[in-house]
């Protein structure tokens, strides 16, 4: 009886350690996917970063007028941009500009804030913008520090163009995910674009809470 009962829990143990074996490599294979797609994700697209001085009301509604103004005198320059190196070109070649456009809202609010300009890269968590999430990773970014730059932040995609989201729905309009998948590899895109069940917005979550 004893005999038989060591050799029901050998197995038991064996069995056990077989399902946490395939359970261990199937998380390994999922994460690794993850990472391979956001690192090939985030070498495709540049966002666009505004950062408040403050969290006062009024900081942040300066921050969304520094915003929107940027935005409306980037929107013909880069609408016909054919790749993202022609956009980072583009982004360069007007950084003064940009920095100029930011600074005459900021004086018209009364404000003597510093602003300055950059395209750098930054790490970026899991985010939703409309109907599109991105996963967290390091991306290159167009980025406008206003002042002290300790207030929320704004963001959106410069490239591909989708910061022209429609605020009222929240939801990316067709023209911006043609555009996206255009410019990305079609598993790029369907991680990025909404679907009901989501299962890769929790790898990414999962990817994003291993990086820490």
């Amino acid at each position: 009886m004893t005999k038989f009962i060591n050799k029901y829990w050998l197995e038991v143990v064996y069995i056990s350690s077989v399902i946490c074996f395939m359970l261990a490599f199937s998380f390994f294979l999922m994460t690794d996917y993850a990472q391979t797609i956001s690192s090939g994700l985030s070498e495709s697209v540049i966002r666009f970063h505004v950062i408040a001085n403050s969290d006062t009301t009024e900081d942040q509604l300066l921050k969304e007028n520094v915003r929107d103004a940027v935005l409306m005198y980037m929107e013909p320059i880069l609408a016909d941009s054919p790749s993202i190196e022609e956009t980072r070109s583009r982004i360069n070649d007007h950084m003064d500009e940009i920095t100029q456009v930011a600074q005459t809202i900021i004086t018209n609010w009364g404000k003597d804030y510093s602003v300055y300009t950059e395209l750098t890269h930054e790490d970026f968590p899991t985010k939703s913008y409309g109907d599109i999430v991105f996963p967290a990773g390091n991306y290159e970014a167009c980025r406008i520090v206003i002042g002290e730059g300790k207030g929320q932040n704004w963001w959106c995609v410069m490239f591909p163009p989708l910061c022209y989201v429609d605020a009222a729905t929240g939801v990316v309009p067709l023209e911006g995910k043609e555009e996206l998948q255009e410019n990305l590899t079609k598993e790029q895109y369907d991680i990025v674009a909404f679907q009901a069940d989501k299962p890769y917005d929790i790898r990414f979550k999962i990817v994003e809470w291993l990086g820490k």
